[in-house]
């Protein structure tokens, strides 16, 4: 399976940040392109439903959680298996580190380069996003 990691630190507690970006069900905290989103327990564990500007919908379950983190999968078309991770690592007692890291494996070897350049810029997107609302961009 391929990974691709993006991190960026912040000067506040994991605690802190943890409480803005942790939330699996509260993605909106953060997420400013998510239109609406709902939770809601299945056969298959917590799924998180997401509206999407131009009317498309994302579905996400959540595979995997911990104290300060919590990694999710979803199906997508030109995947084998896809699993993205949220996380935040205590950096001290006012600083942390939060991670985001994208483990896939798409059907369409020749697109790999490609869709590692996608998956870094979803993350430093969402990096971004998530500085943006812990007040630090």
């Amino acid at each position: 399976m391929h990974e691709v990691t993006v991190g960026g630190d912040v000067p506040l507690s994991a605690d802190e940040v943890w409480k803005v970006i942790g939330d699996f069900s509260g993605i909106r905290k953060w997420a400013t392109a998510v239109e609406a989103e709902s939770t809601e327990q299945t056969a298959d564990g917590k799924v998180r439903t997401l509206s999407m500007p131009g009317g498309r919908t994302v579905r996400e379950l959540l595979a995997d959680e911990g104290e300060h983190f919590y990694t999710y999968t979803l199906d997508r078309p030109d995947m084998k298996s896809y699993f993205s991770t949220v996380s935040v690592k205590p950096a001290g007692a006012d600083a942390s580190r939060i991670e985001l890291i994208v483990k896939f494996e798409p059907k369409d070897v020749s697109k790999l380069e490609e869709t590692r350049d996608q998956m870094g810029r979803f993350c430093g997107g969402n990096l971004k996003a998530m500085k943006r609302a812990l007040g630090l961009v």
